[in-house]
């Protein structure tokens, strides 16, 4: 499946992926021909699926809200990926489209295609310590009585491991 990415993807980044991707090939707009990049997102479409390929990958979530473009989509049946909460960060879209990629592609090849509208969150941190009261009602205990039977002391801290 050959997958053309807009201009907002680290290409250095990618290239570095390639060996690990499979049967999925992800390619910068640029590469397949430097007009592309000059296209509204309807004529883009349209010129991808002349050109063969089997979607898009982009950060321009905002093309899925506008009538035309999604004609697009639903005539040409390409997939689009889009990603959004990322801002400008191609690092952060690069992850949230490799974290989704594998599923989506298993959705396509069993017929199910259509947009990919991937929306990463921002992990917040957990207390460890609400974290081990859940573990220990987990195992019907009192999380101040198990932890007594499990922590670290400080000589155990102390002690070289290495």
């Amino acid at each position: 499946m050959r997958l053309p990415l807009d201009q907002n993807f680290p290409e250095p980044i990618l290239k570095g992926l390639e060996s690990w991707m499979g049967e999925v090939q992800l390619v910068p707009l640029r590469t397949i021909d430097h007009r592309l990049t000059t296209l509204d997102d309807r004529g883009l479409l349209i010129a991808l699926k002349q050109l063969g390929y089997d979607g898009l990958v982009t950060l321009n979530y905002r093309m899925l809200r506008n009538p035309k473009e999604l004609a697009a989509v639903l005539k040409t049946k390409l997939a689009i990926f889009a990603v959004e909460g990322v801002g400008d960060d191609p690092i952060r879209a690069t992850g949230a489209l490799l974290l989704d990629l594998q599923p989506a592609i298993s959705a396509i090849r069993s017929g199910r295609s259509g947009v990919f509208w991937l929306r990463p969150r921002t992990p917040k941190p957990q207390d460890p310590w609400e974290l081990f009261k859940r573990v220990a009602q987990n195992h019907g205990k009192d999380a101040a009585m198990l932890y007594e039977d499990v922590k670290v002391s400080d000589a155990e801290l102390e002690a070289a491991i290495l």
